[in-house]
């Protein structure tokens, strides 16, 4: 397992609209948890495997958590528990706020014989490599996500984070982002992962129109971020590209 080594502090700032400079400081404070990196590659050590599939961003997940203050952050997708760990950790750096995880596991064969790159070693459940001490009030509950995404959605009074990490098809879930959109709320943030360098989705696309909020891509992994109805200021919007001192490491998608 190793560590973020390109974490973009321009795709925090647009999504949390924040400045750059607190993007940049919540980033580094999201780097120098090493304690916590070092007990998650550790466990994954002691089942043989480097990693296992996780969005490829945990320092910005916990940036924008440091940045956000949510209340309330709904996770779909745990697997081993990378992404869980540093909203967990983030939201304790807070002192409020509950993770609710949603994780339909897969168990892999054998240690040895995994059968998809997110399933668990035999006997593990999801996020087991989370420290103990994170797993206080955290809310993880495992089954399908089509039945258990409605039920959050009814009984929590908001969602400020969303974080949805697993495969999914257009019709399943543009429903599953329905039922939820009505509990997040304005400023709030949806984060959706297509895998490595993927293409967003027809079904997130609709979604984003319904919401008027504008996709924001960041480059190389296939994650997109949408702040419901706020379009982003003057103060969080990235320089044009050549414009001095402009760096690209994120992309605005226009809406389709």
């Amino acid at each position: 397992m190793r560590p973020e080594a390109d974490a973009d502090p321009h795709w925090v700032s647009a999504l949390a609209g924040c400045s750059l400079t607190a993007a940049v400081r919540r980033l580094e404070e999201a780097r120098a948890e090493r304690r916590l990196f070092s007990h998650l590659a550790r466990a994954h050590g002691r089942e043989g495997r480097a990693s296992y599939i996780e969005i490829d961003a945990p320092l910005e997940l916990y940036a924008l958590v440091r940045e956000l203050r949510p209340a309330h952050v709904v996770e779909v997708g745990v697997s081993s528990g990378v992404s869980t760990a540093y909203l967990l950790e983030a939201l304790r750096r807070n002192r409020r706020g509950v993770l609710h995880s949603v994780d339909r596991p897969t168990f892999a064969t054998s240690a040895h014989r995994p059968r998809a790159s997110w399933s668990l070693p035999p006997g593990r459940e999801p996020g087991w490599a989370i420290p103990s001490g994170l797993r206080e009030g955290w809310d993880l509950r495992v089954g399908d996500k089509a039945e258990l995404l409605p039920q959050l959605a009814a009984e929590l009074p908001q969602i400020d984070l969303l974080l949805y990490d697993v495969p999914h098809d257009d019709a399943g879930t543009f429903g599953e982002f329905l039922s939820l959109d009505p509990r997040l709320r304005r400023g709030g943030v949806a984060i959706a992962d297509h895998g490595p360098g993927g293409s967003l989705c027809g079904a997130l696309a609709r979604w984003a129109r319904r919401t008027e909020s504008k996709p924001v891509g960041r480059t190389g992994l296939g994650l997109y971020g949408f702040a419901k109805h706020r379009l982003h200021s003057k103060a969080t919007r990235r320089p044009h590209r050549g414009a001095p001192g402009s760096r690209s490491s994120s992309r605005e998608v226009q809406r389709p």
